[in-house]
């Protein structure tokens, strides 16, 4: 392979891609209201988006979720269905046009949200647990730098897929 492995570009590469991969792995096999409905990562995105355009705007839309998840609208129909489906968001008449569907969390929604977050919380907690606290704070400032330039500059897929069809066409 003729990747450049040794920049610092291909190390946090690898890093955010185990990243990812962390954050799924817990609730694989969890279990919410009834045993056989298992929670999944999407679900928890659906609700997370949910609660935080719930924060900013009055009423929040399939559309909205659609734009906070960077997903196309039908994909993100189908996961507020799901999400709907398993109990953590519910479909409200819009209050500006009775035509509109708003989105609201259900109060389990709001507690598998909490408890979601308090576990995350704690297990980064326990993994920084013994780094020096300046190093706890330059990580978190960074971290929170690198999250806000990929929102300001977000990935372009379009030169993804034409970098993806002339690699195959080599």
């Amino acid at each position: 392979m003729e990747v450049e492995q040794s920049t610092a570009g291909a190390v946090i590469d690898v890093a955010l891609f185990r990243l990812r991969r962390m954050w799924a792995r817990p609730l694989r096999a969890r279990r919410a209201g009834a045993p056989t409905r298992p929670i999944q990562m999407s679900n928890v995105m659906v609700t997370s988006a949910v609660y935080r355009l719930g924060q900013e705007c009055s009423e929040v839309t399939v559309g909205a979720v659609a734009e906070h998840m960077d997903v196309d609208p039908s994909t993100a129909s189908r996961l507020v269905n799901d999400a709907i489906a398993a109990g953590f968001v519910e479909r409200e008449t819009s209050q500006i046009d009775a035509r509109r569907v708003r989105l609201v969390l259900s109060e389990p929604g709001r507690r598998v949200l909490d408890a979601v977050a308090r576990f995350r919380r704690s297990y980064l907690d326990r993994l920084i647990a013994d780094w020096e606290p300046s190093d706890r704070e330059t990580f978190a400032r960074l971290i929170t730098r690198f999250a806000e330039a990929t929102v300001a500059q977000p990935a372009d897929p379009g030169s993804l897929d034409q970098i993806i069809a002339k690699a195959l066409d080599d």
